[in-house]
């Protein structure tokens, strides 16, 4: 009886570890923009994802993932900014289609999709699309192209 729980207990430690290591991470990218100031022209001074090094243009900035992970991307105004943002779209531009889609739409105020296909050090460009309402309350789409680059 006991060799029966101990195995029980051995399988049951080999079965929550394999499903760990298979765990899906939740990646949540937070797209801050100056909706004050923000042009055509100046998209790199006035967009940036939280957590993204100073020193890092949003063009240049690659958020690393792995299979099944569930990636979200959210959009706010950046702090003492009125005009409302929103999330349009996100939209493959080049390199490996990592969500096996060409776009994927907004819904319920975010873009949610999982990385399914890729290799190790493959890279995906892409472009989030947003609007911003002017001081006219029409709304001005953006597009910002940052990349996903596959780690495993």
């Amino acid at each position: 009886m006991k060799s029966i729980i101990r195995n029980s207990g051995l399988l049951l430690i080999i079965i929550l570890f394999s499903a760990n290591i298979n765990a899906q991470k939740k990646i949540e990218l937070m797209l801050i923009v100056k909706t004050d100031s923000i042009t055509q022209n100046n998209i790199a001074e006035t967009c940036r994802f939280e957590g993204q090094p100073a020193d890092t243009n949003i063009e240049d900035f690659v958020t690393e993932v792995s299979l099944n992970d569930e990636v979200k991307w959210k959009a706010d105004q950046a702090e003492n900014n009125d005009a409302k943002v929103k999330l349009v779209k996100f939209q493959h531009d080049s390199g490996t289609k990592l969500f096996n889609k060409d776009s994927i739409q907004m819904k319920n105020g975010r873009i949610k999709g999982d990385i399914v296909n890729g290799n190790a050090n493959e890279e995906e460009k892409y472009s989030l699309v947003i609007r911003v309402k002017d001081s006219n309350n029409d709304w001005q789409e953006y597009t910002i192209d940052p990349k996903l680059k596959l780690t495993q």
